[in-house]
């Protein structure tokens, strides 16, 4: 007898007690996962600072004092960053030495500016620009650097968490990916100089991060098919929770060591999930251990108040020897697929060749606006932690307009759609003058919730429109390609030296051309899933469509 899974979780019930309970426990290091990735954003955030005056400044002085134009030169009304006026008339200052408030401009050379050495920051905030002193333009990458280390991390981490999956189970992989990143984010939090701190950055998410993934493919493989949907977005609405606490938190402590260790120390809590969380049933049943997957199984029907039927229970029976044998001769076959092979497949068909390139370029640009709108929303709006902070709210209602719109108006017209209006408010943006802050948080907002639906659209997009042959694996090279634009993200704050809105003009030329280019995208609503290449190329034609 074969065990149909899909109807044994029908029986089970698609989204019971059971699930409940262990999304909640799957749900905790999915909510510190966006506190992980996303923590670079606070712990190497930039600061307002000046040139510390030794001639005039006190211990008690003020960020911004009444003499400060005499010493420094502004810029509208900021004080520059990196230069001050030399200094003259020195007799006449030491017969004032006693007398600092006193800064008159006859002390300073006001058409001679030098290099400052010393800095004053304002506020009480400590990141590691003010902890070793990475200020002004020759340090200035230092910063961005940080968090391209990390996505990085995660191009390598991800793969890497895939194997150990697929290897070792989803439970195992995401009790060991929480604790190497516990591990080395504590370790990042007691990091004596900026290179260790950037090596903890990079080897937090390289080991790390696949605790999203194995956590979220957990989640889904313990539901039946009509609750993935359900299950999909608890998911994602635990992640942006994660962001918001991040903003909340980072306002509150104001220190990045104390930040890290908050956020990091509470993770260890998930290796108990070895015995409280159960594994996924199919991979259980993929490994042949079916008695495991029996045990999973009653063990739900149990909690969800239900009791499995006879023939439920024989199937088990009857399929605890021969299983092991087919599924591993199944992963043997699947193993036997060289990357050349698959190669080979897709560079023979034109249609899924340039469907792999204009996939992969849309997923680059989503993640590119995506991240670089939660790095440059600290830097719109008067406070940067509450800029931080409604810009991950407006996640939540992103999410129920994709569920709304994909299976109403369809997958391509939502995804352009979304990119577009994305699009034309990072440009609108742009041309708001700055005393409207107002008008820019609020297209800021949109920009951010259009991308929010666009990258939710994007993962289901991509398996549909790929075989199932060949599913995983380009799913794989489109998301690893998008990676790309999570690692120049962070960069793109160094170009608001040259033109202050170029960061946001950049979003938006990229969002409004990837939009137009989803036109050519195949329409996948109500189409059954592609099993073979021929099928997939069939896909969107009047005489290849087939109802699911």
């Amino acid at each position: 007898m074969d065990l149909d899974l899909d109807k044994i979780l029908d029986e089970v019930g698609h989204f019971g007690k059971f699930q409940a309970i262990n999304y909640l426990l799957v749900g905790f290091p999915i909510l510190l996962s966006a506190m992980f990735a996303l923590s670079y954003i606070f712990t190497a955030g930039d600061l307002d600072y000046r040139c510390r005056i030794p001639e005039c400044d006190t211990d008690s002085s003020s960020f911004r004092p009444n003499w400060l134009q005499n010493a420094v030169p502004f810029e509208e009304s900021t004080p520059s960053r990196c230069l001050r006026f030399e200094l003259q008339n020195v007799s006449s200052f030491h017969s004032r030495s006693n007398e600092r408030s006193n800064c008159t401009s006859e002390m300073f050379n006001q058409q001679r500016t030098i290099k400052c050495y010393d800095w004053m920051y304002d506020g009480e905030e400590t990141t590691i620009l003010n902890e070793w002193g990475l200020t002004c333009e020759e340090n200035e990458w230092k910063l961005a650097m940080v968090g391209s280390v990390n996505n990085i991390g995660q191009f390598i981490g991800y793969p890497l968490a895939g194997f150990f999956s697929d290897r070792f189970g989803r439970r195992t992989a995401l009790v060991v990916t929480c604790i190497a990143a516990g591990v080395m984010g504590v370790a990042r939090s007691f990091a004596w100089s900026y290179e260790s701190f950037l090596v903890f950055e990079f080897l937090d998410p390289a080991l790390g991060s696949g605790m999203y993934t194995a956590g979220f493919i957990l989640g889904m493989e313990l539901v039946g098919p009509r609750a993935r949907v359900l299950g999909g977005t608890v998911i994602s609405v635990f992640y942006t929770f994660g962001e918001v606490i991040l903003g909340v938190v980072a306002w509150w402590l104001l220190n990045w060591r104390y930040l890290l260790r908050v956020f990091y120390i509470p993770i260890f809590f998930c290796f108990s999930y070895l015995w409280l969380l159960p594994e996924s049933v199919r991979w259980l049943l993929t490994m042949g251990k079916i008695e495991e997957a029996r045990n999973t199984i009653i063990k739900a029907a149990k909690r969800n108040g239900v009791k499995l039927s006879e023939e439920t229970l024989n199937k088990f029976e009857m399929n605890s020897l021969c299983e092991h044998k087919s599924f591993h001769d199944v992963s043997d076959e699947e193993e036997e697929k060289s990357a050349k092979e698959i190669l080979k497949q897709v560079m023979r068909s034109k249609i899924l060749l340039l469907r792999v390139v204009n996939c992969s370029f849309c997923w680059a640009t989503i993640t590119f606006v995506f991240f670089g709108l939660s790095l440059t929303s600290v830097s719109v709006g008067g406070n940067k932690f509450t800029s931080f902070t409604l810009a991950a709210l407006i996640e939540l209602p992103a999410y129920a307009v994709f569920f709304f719109t994909m299976d109403r108006f369809g997958r391509k017209a939502t995804l352009c759609v979304s990119l577009v209006v994305s699009g034309i408010s990072c440009i609108s943006f742009a041309f708001v003058p700055t005393d409207m802050e107002w008008m820019q948080m609020l297209l800021f907002l949109a920009g951010k919730f259009s991308i929010t639906i666009s990258f939710t659209v994007v993962y289901v997009y991509t398996a549909e429109m790929f075989p199932t042959e060949l599913r995983h694996s380009l799913l794989g090279v489109c998301a690893m390609v998008g990676r790309i634009g999570s690692m120049i993200a962070p960069q793109t704050p160094l170009l608001e030296r040259y033109l202050e809105s170029l960061p946001l003009l950049l979003f938006g030329g990229m969002s409004i051309a990837s939009g137009l280019l989803s036109l050519y995208f195949p329409e996948t609503l109500n189409m059954k899933l592609p099993d073979t290449v021929e099928e997939a190329e069939q896909i969107g034609r009047k005489n290849g469509r087939r109802r699911r």
